[in-house]
């Protein structure tokens, strides 16, 4: 199943209301969040990066963690949230969710389910399973996306 049809089905299932939460055995616990956002802080000082903003969400999309840089834009933290959500509704990083998002329709149906298709938000996983998102912005969109990425590394490898 490509990942066109993947999305579309989870859109589907945001707007039906069959989209259901993960059991609580796979949730995303705060330690973890802060962890992670602690890995994507690393990775952006070490490659002196511009200030990021840092939302993660649970699977329904749910605020578990932001966290804004000092140097960092008010705007990059509504942003960062807007990320983490869009990843978390569609399973997908939403960079994916770009080419769906050239078709007029589809892009209204974003705009209705407010959801994002800029590159910096990823699914976070744990054992297999969809337990939340990270969205990141404040910086390029390979920054954003990198950022992004190194806080995925605070996953326990067995976990994944």
């Amino acid at each position: 199943m490509g990942v066109r049809v993947l999305v579309t089905v989870a859109i589907a299932a945001v707007l039906t209301g069959t989209a259901h939460a993960a059991e609580p055995e796979a949730a995303l616990p705060q330690t973890l969040a802060d962890a992670m956002a602690q890995r994507c802080l690393s990775q952006s000082s070490s490659k002196g990066w511009p200030a990021f903003s840092i939302a993660i969400v649970d699977v329904s999309g749910a605020l578990i963690l932001l966290r804004r840089q000092d140097a960092a834009s008010g705007l990059t933290a509504e942003v960062a949230a807007l990320k983490a959500k869009s990843s978390a509704r569609s399973g997908a990083p939403t960079q994916v969710l770009a080419k769906m998002g050239e078709d007029p329709p589809t892009r209204d149906l974003f705009l209705l389910l407010q959801l994002s298709d800029d590159p910096g938000g990823l699914p976070i996983k744990l054992n297999g399973r969809l337990v939340g998102a990270i969205g990141v912005s404040g910086g390029t969109a390979d920054q954003d996306i990198g950022c992004a990425t190194a806080a995925l590394a605070a996953l326990p490898g067995e976990k994944k």
